[in-house]
């Protein structure tokens, strides 16, 4: 299980509302300034994540508060095979949608490549499109929500000195 300690930004009825800081592994490599992603990470990279965690039937969690911190953890195999539908279902479709279009094509067609790029674009679309909708569909199932392991590891090291 993937484990990772995050903030308490609102409690809800039946969820916590949390934020997590975005952990870059370009902070401890040694070549980091003269990298490309490293700079487009800054840029472009959001700090904090927030999203929902469920309240557990069986935990009460009255004693959790706005700025406490508490540990999520999400199945390794939901990890996976969410990445494999974000990232390899797309790929695979736009590179068998551009080669199934340029079998079917003949090669003295005018607009071949441009034809071939536009489904290869078009499988790409599709693709992503599909992913999203299986993992909003498996998310109604409870897969990939991450789960509330601890109720309270206490407040941020902040907190502690006022």
């Amino acid at each position: 299980m993937v484990e990772q300690e995050v903030q308490v930004i609102e409690v809800e009825d039946h969820r916590l509302l949390v934020e997590a800081e975005r952990r870059s592994s370009c902070q401890s490599c040694a070549v980091k300034s003269g990298c490309g992603t490293s700079v487009l990470a800054k840029w472009f990279d959001k700090k904090h994540l927030q999203f929902y965690v469920d309240k557990p039937v069986d935990k009460p969690l009255e004693e959790v508060s706005v700025g406490d911190h508490v540990l999520v953890g999400m199945q390794e195999s939901a990890l996976t095979q969410g990445a494999l539908t974000v990232y390899l279902l797309p790929l695979l479709a736009m590179i068998a949608a551009a080669l199934l279009m340029d079998s079917w094509l003949s090669t003295s067609f005018y607009w071949r490549d441009l034809v071939v790029a536009a489904s290869a674009f078009s499988g790409l679309v599709l693709a992503l499109f599909a992913g999203r909708l299986y993992l909003h569909l498996a998310r109604c199932q409870q897969r990939f929500n991450p789960v509330l392991l601890a109720v309270s590891i206490g407040k941020s090291p902040s907190e502690h000195s006022h």
